[in-house]
């Protein structure tokens, strides 16, 4: 009784410990199986779990080529005998010269399996290459014997002596039944030897032509087809009983694990682990969760959480216990220490032997550095490090978020886009330093003349733009407002500046448009207020101008634009450029495919000047679906040629295509009618589009992973992007933005952005590419930062397919 309650308290302890590892939310841990520690091997074998399931085909084909190889001599040397004895026995009925053929090929075909069988070479059963071409040596031996087998039925068939003809089709039945018995391990082997044994006999008997010789044929078929059938559930007999004892033994091996090793496992792992009861008391933690804690483990076990200072975690601890898996993210601040950070918890419940619910699992990550990165790279990405005020990419979302605030509101909102007049002439005459110290007063006063709730962004150079919200609901009033603001910033940044020992003065332009909920797109209202600068300027500057309905001649354009774009679709005026993608060593690694317009009057029409207006008008997805298509028919052309095989073909998908309902069978139904190698196609996703839906997202990543598919996260940093979710993600590859590669020369706030995506991306385990790479000095100072994928000039233009695969010749000019 002590036995069966000891191995079912064990099997419990088990059965954590390989929930813990399931969850475990670090990839690798740096243990090696010949580590002499307890913990250590404990470790490696319950992680070997999920090989050995890998190796279950290799080591059932190991034991069959065992069972096979265990009865080759007994079955080789009867082969033999009945060989001799039959061509005994027929010598008197059968010309010579055909007794003679088919005996020498009975020699030939003994040695040849003699020698495959009994090759001297060794077996090693673990090697899954050898095993199969151990197999396949013996499976040859064997279609060689049941061949020359099968020729008896025609060399030593004796027509006109029926004794002599039923002692033949006896001989050959009984060597089919040897054949079954002694091939069975392996379906391939028996049921050739079988076939090839006895369909020649049966022809041999069909083609006599009398009743009695036809009646043996059929029932030489049938016994043919009983042999089949019996090798059929034989074999499968065979291989049942071949799991059994490999799953026996595994289990074996697992229920001898003790339980100090068990302990020992918990106690190392990166990660603080606890158990709790159904009173939420804590009965178990690691040394993880005690220094997490800034505590001791005897400090920590028997702590009621239910009095702990921070209870935010409580209810997903109780969630648990209701039989649900839940996560919490947030700030952590211990009770008995003075240990604060950010973590990432796990909660499971646990069942006892009878499946009761007996308490939780709680596995605890500490992601306080992650979440450190995660402000940096937002403050990097979305703000200006000169000004501090937010750069272009946070001014858009903002504008987003306007538009959808006036849509509900009904109130109407501005932007003014401002230019400082002559700034250049700054820069040229008191230098850059003097140029940034002016641009850092001048956010300072436009702070002054807003409100509080208002936006204002430095997009670049000189240029401004400030966001006015929650103006009048009528257009002559939100004008009025707007004009108000434009001439308070006129006067305030009219002011002399002090800038160190020169008295500057300096005078701005700017441009004003008006909102109003969704109407215009946020890209479009930024041109018209830019448009409207431009007019400030030709007024003489220094003055207020709002964007004039002369300029309509660009929505005009626009919608000629989209006309347009519907001809090229059934005109087949798209073209595919390609961009290499190289190694550290220059090695070609594949390319991005682009998209390019050759119009029939403007010529090469880039994408920047059409993609957008093709997303408005859902024109995106059948455009989209011929880049699909396009490239799969490129990557098919690319696998029958040696240069080419292996290259990756990326191609980007707008939000508007990946969200499709259908958008996996598409992408299936493509892979499939090209008959391409999936792993040979990268989808490139941007950070908005992932983030839209991310349960679906990843149910969608998922499923196109399963067939093989890569994807590259696009434009990385540009976006708004959480390590929670990035985690989450199947990604293969990260992709720097060219915004950042650009300067990162000149500007330490990229490299430190730079620096700062490449080592995430290498914890999270992760390809990095940088595109734009433009410059020996770019590429030098990402290969030294751990990037050793590359994309830009610098390696090559997107070009037509015949230029870049002339690029891809070895004798291609340098």
């Amino acid at each position: 009784m002590k036995d069966i309650q000891d191995g079912r308290a064990f099997a419990t302890k088990l059965k954590r410990c390989r929930w813990i590892l399931r969850h475990n939310p670090y990839e690798s841990i740096n243990l090696q199986p010949e580590s002499a520690s307890p913990f250590a091997q404990d470790f490696f074998d319950l992680r070997s779990e999920a090989i050995i399931k890998l190796k279950d085909k290799t080591a059932i084909q190991s034991a069959q080529l065992r069972q096979l190889l265990s009865v080759s001599k007994v079955s080789l040397i009867t082969s033999i005998s009945l060989a001799a004895i039959l061509a005994y026995i027929q010598r008197t009925v059968v010309p010579s010269s055909e007794l003679l053929v088919w005996c020498l090929l009975m020699v030939l075909a003994s040695l040849l399996r003699a020698a495959l069988v009994y090759s001297p070479q060794t077996l090693r059963l673990d090697d899954a290459a050898a095993v199969q071409a151990r197999l396949q040596k013996f499976r040859i031996g064997v279609v060689v014997a049941g061949a020359v087998w099968g020729s008896a039925g025609l060399l030593l068939f004796p027509a006109h002596h029926p004794q002599y003809v039923m002692f033949l089709i006896f001989t050959l039945a009984g060597m089919t039944a040897g054949g079954v018995i002694s091939f069975s391990a392996d379906l391939v082997s028996a049921v050739a030897f079988s076939v090839l044994l006895s369909l020649p006999v049966a022809i041999r008997l069909f083609v006599t032509g009398d009743h009695l010789s036809e009646a043996m044929g059929v029932a030489v078929l049938l016994y043919l087809g009983f042999m089949i059938a019996s090798i059929r559930r034989i074999n499968q007999n065979i291989c049942e009983n071949i799991i059994l004892r490999i799953e026996a033994a595994a289990r074996e091996g697992k229920v001898r694990e003790s339980e100090e090793r068990y302990r020992l496992l918990l106690s190392h792992l990166p990660v603080g682990i606890f158990h709790y009861n159904t009173d939420l008391v804590i009965t178990y933690c690691n040394d993880r969760l005690a220094e997490l804690l800034h505590n001791s483990v005897e400090h920590v076990i028997g702590l009621d959480m239910k009095l702990v200072k921070d209870q935010a975690i409580l209810p997903s601890l109780r969630k648990a216990l209701e039989g649900e898996r839940s996560n919490f993210e947030g700030h952590y601040l211990a009770t008995y220490s003075d240990a604060e950070g950010w973590a990432y918890i796990t909660c499971t419940p646990f069942h006892d032997h009878n499946g009761q619910i007996a308490g939780g699992i709680a596995i605890v990550q500490d992601i306080t550095e992650h979440k450190a990165a995660e402000e940096k790279i937002n403050n990097l990405a979305f703000y200006d490090p000169l000004t501090g005020l937010p750069n272009r990419r946070l001014l858009l979302d903002r504008l987003q978020h306007a538009l959808a605030s006036s849509a509900r509101s009904g109130r109407e909102g501005a932007l003014l886009f401002i230019d400082l007049d002559n700034f250049k002439a700054l820069n040229d005459t008191l230098g850059h330093d003097m140029g940034d110290l002016l641009l850092r007063q001048v956010a300072q006063r436009l702070a002054s003349c807003v409100r509080e709730g208002d936006s204002i962004a430095r997009l670049g150079g000189d240029e401004f733009v400030v966001m006015l919200e929650d103006l009048g609901g009528h257009d002559l009033e939100a004008a009025a407002q707007t004009e108000a603001v434009g001439e308070k910033i006129l006067a305030m940044l009219g002011l002399p500046y002090q800038l160190v020992a020169h008295e500057y003065r300096c005078t701005p332009s700017i441009g004003a448009t008006l909102f109003s909920g969704h109407e215009l797109a946020k890209e479009e209202l930024l041109k018209r207020a830019d448009i409207a600068m431009y007019q400030a300027k030709q007024a003489g500057r220094n003055t207020v101008r709002f964007f004039d309905q002369q300029m309509q001649d660009a929505v005009t354009a626009r919608v000629a634009l989209e006309g347009e774009l519907h001809k090229a679709l059934d005109r087949q005026q798209f073209r595919l450029h390609y961009q290499i993608q190289v190694d550290a060593s220059g090695r070609p690694l594949g390319a991005e495919a682009l998209i390019r317009w050759m119009h029939p009057e403007r010529g090469l029409v880039p994408p920047d000047q059409f993609i957008g207006m093709a997303e408005e008008t859902d024109l995106i997805l059948p455009i989209g679906q011929w880049v699909m298509d396009t490239a799969c028919a490129q990557l098919k052309t690319w696998q029958q040629h040696a240069p080419t095989r292996d290259l990756v073909l990326a191609v980007n998908v707008s939000a508007t295509q990946f969200h499709q309902l259908d958008f996996v069978f598409q992408v299936r139904a493509t892979v499939q009618r090209h008959a391409i190698d999936p792993k040979l196609l990268k989808l490139e996703l941007t950070e908005s589009m992932l983030l839209e839906n991310i349960e679906d997202t990843i149910r969608t990543m998922n499923a196109l992973k399963e067939i093989g598919v890569q994807f590259s996260l696009d434009d990385f940093g540009t976006g708004y992007s959480s390590l929670q979710y990035l985690k989450r993600l199947p990604l293969d590859q990260i992709k720097i933005d060219q915004s950042f590669v650009r300067d990162i020369a000149s500007d330490s706030n990229d490299r430190e952005i730079v620096g700062t995506i490449i080592a995430m991306a290498q914890n999270l385990y992760l390809d990095v590419i940088a595109e734009g790479v433009e410059t020996e000095e770019q590429r030098q100072f990402l290969q030294d930062n751990g990037c050793t994928h590359f994309q830009g000039y610098l390696f090559g233009k997107p070009v037509p397919v015949e230029q870049f695969e002339a690029m891809l010749q070895p004798d291609r000019a340098s």
